[in-house]
């Protein structure tokens, strides 16, 4: 019962979460055409590609993880697999090391700010840019070190 609470929870983010990046997409918009916002032209094309990934990516794969949740809900049999794959201690060891919250929130911040910049300073993207390939790579690291510590 616990368990349907939480990923009801999780229903509703994503659903706050697709929202937020559809009305973003409209807000870029409108504010691209106004000059508030960068042009495309005077964008880098990492700093396109990368706000396009954020958004449409982030839709994506909200879209996704919100599928599969209703499944879970609907499913009695991959609930309940699904809860012992996520309360595995080995699991919640691994990601505890190598996630901690402060890291977790650094990178959504993180991920706000490249899209930001990407619109407004090419130099604070760039530097954005820059920490956060480092700081998803130290993570990458952090997690196989402790995968293969565990087991």
């Amino acid at each position: 019962m616990k368990y349907e609470v939480q990923l009801k929870r999780r229903l509703i983010m994503y659903r706050v979460l697709i929202a937020v990046l559809f009305v973003s997409v409209i807000l870029i918009g409108e504010c691209s055409d106004r000059g508030i916002l960068l042009d495309s032209r005077s964008m880098s094309i990492t700093a396109q590609q990368v706000s396009r990934s954020i958004v449409f990516g982030g839709i994506l794969l909200l879209l996704i993880l919100h599928h599969r949740t209703v499944r879970l809900l609907q499913n009695q049999d991959e609930r309940s697999k699904k809860h012992i794959k996520e309360s595995d201690e080995r699991r919640i060891f691994i990601h505890d090391k190598s996630n901690t919250l402060t890291l977790e929130l650094l990178s959504g911040v993180g991920i706000v700010a490249l899209l930001i910049f990407s619109y407004v300073n090419m130099t604070a993207f760039s530097t954005v840019y820059g920490f956060m390939a480092a700081g998803l790579l130290l993570k990458g690291m952090t997690y196989l070190y402790y995968k293969r510590q565990v087991g």
